[in-house]
């Protein structure tokens, strides 16, 4: 059957809001994603959407922005970085853990690097489900890796975190806790929720994982990029890029700008659940794959400029474009942790107020970085994996001048 491929900024905008595409670019690693929330469509997916958006408001982001991420940020960094020179990837693998844990639902045991290296090689393995059906080469080993990781996950980490809720939620339910006093995160949502989502275990760790794992790898991939579109807008100009530990405002359209050119995945796929129009394309049968492409259509030179192609972080756009493009999907399945990321995403830049604004995690994970003295590596040059379709860093050697904190 036929792939119909849509690849301007307005028709991809549309595509992804159709409600009658479900989504396909997870179908390849069902062993792990199927049934998780990005890979429903219809009633379960609004039903599961809706009960863990319950996570997701704007008292949340800016309590974890605020509060909750700097001192995980610290604890990782002062545990972590404490040589001059280091993989960006490796260490934005370290941090981001932190994250995604909190975020999802696992409870750290020792907080050890033993136990830090287990869940760094569990989220490696687990990640692949995600990538699969865009990687070239033997599958077999690569499956049997992402099985067995989801059975040490589900015995090492995510039992006990889910013992461990259960008992917390009986005794909110006896009166004997406050609901402030619950942890804020997936695996709790969910099981508060149970007579609404009733998910088996199997499913609901699946969930759990999904979360620890795209909370992760998205950020870790658009950390890099970033990082190393700034390097080489301050090469290409002079300057350092610390003068903007001064300007957060402007580090933010750094890393947006960096989304729209890097979307962590370059396409989105959907399957036709009935015939349907696909804007450029005319009718499309059921069952037929349509093919979003991110890449081109955040570069698409009617929305974003003649210099739509480049890294501009200063480039002006339609007041109801997001400066990310369509990097964080859009429709139903636009991303949940969009604001956590990339924080307040301002449809102008006359709205911005510093007293409330959140700058996401990423751009406060690189401003602490530059603070520590980052810069990249002279000796070794950063280098891609060249056997995947998705643009992604194999590794990026980063120095830090005199920044050990520990």
């Amino acid at each position: 059957m036929t792939d119909y491929r849509v690849d301007s900024f307005q028709a991809a905008a549309r595509t992804l809001r159709n409600m009658d595409l479900r989504q396909a670019l997870y179908d390849e690693g069902g062993i792990l994603m199927e049934r998780v929330l990005v890979n429903l469509h219809g009633d379960e997916h609004r039903n599961r959407r809706a009960v863990e958006s319950q996570l997701f408001r704007k008292n949340f982001f800016r309590l974890y922005e605020s509060e909750i991420f700097p001192a995980l940020l610290e604890e990782t960094l002062d545990q972590f970085l404490v040589e001059d020179a280091l993989d960006l990837k490796a260490l934005g693998y370290r941090i981001m853990v932190h994250v995604s844990l909190a975020f999802a639902g696992i409870d750290r045991v020792d907080s050890s690097v033993e136990e830090a290296d287990t869940l760094h090689r569990l989220l490696i393995h687990l990640g692949q489900a995600a990538t699969i059906g865009q990687y070239h080469g033997d599958r077999a080993g690569i499956m049997q890796e992402i099985l067995s990781a989801m059975e040490e996950f589900d015995r090492r980490f995510f039992q006990p975190s889910r013992a461990r809720r259960v008992s917390l939620l009986e005794r909110f339910a006896d009166g004997s806790l406050e609901e402030a006093e619950l942890p804020r995160d997936i695996l709790t949502v969910l099981l508060m929720n149970d007579d609404m989502v009733q998910l088996p275990d199997e499913i609901l760790m699946k969930e759990v994982a999904f979360f620890y794992l795209a909370a992760s790898h998205t950020s870790v991939h658009s950390l890099v990029h970033a990082t190393n579109e700034l390097f080489t807008w301050f090469r290409a100009r002079g300057g350092s890029p610390q003068e903007l530990l001064a300007e957060p405002r402007i580090l933010q359209r750094f890393v947006h700008e960096s989304l729209r050119l890097h979307p962590s995945s370059p396409e989105s796929w959907r399957r036709a659940t009935c015939p349907l129009e696909v804007p450029g394309q005319g009718e499309v049968a059921e069952g037929s794959k349509v093919v979003i492409d991110l890449q081109r259509a955040n570069r698409d030179r009617s929305v974003f400029g003649n210099d739509a192609d480049c890294f501009n972080p200063y480039r002006e756009r339609p007041p109801q474009v997001s400066p990310a493009g369509l990097s964080f999907g859009g429709g139903m399945h636009v991303c949940l942790g969009m604001n956590l990321v990339a924080g307040t995403i301002l449809r102008s830049d006359d709205q911005y107020d510093p007293e409330n604004h959140q700058y996401g995690t990423l751009a406060i994970i690189i401003g602490e970085l530059l603070g520590r003295g980052m810069r990249p590596d002279p000796e070794r040059p950063p280098r891609k994996i060249e056997a995947s379709e998705r643009d992604v860093w194999a590794e990026y050697p980063v120095r830090f001048d005199g920044a050990s904190a520990a």
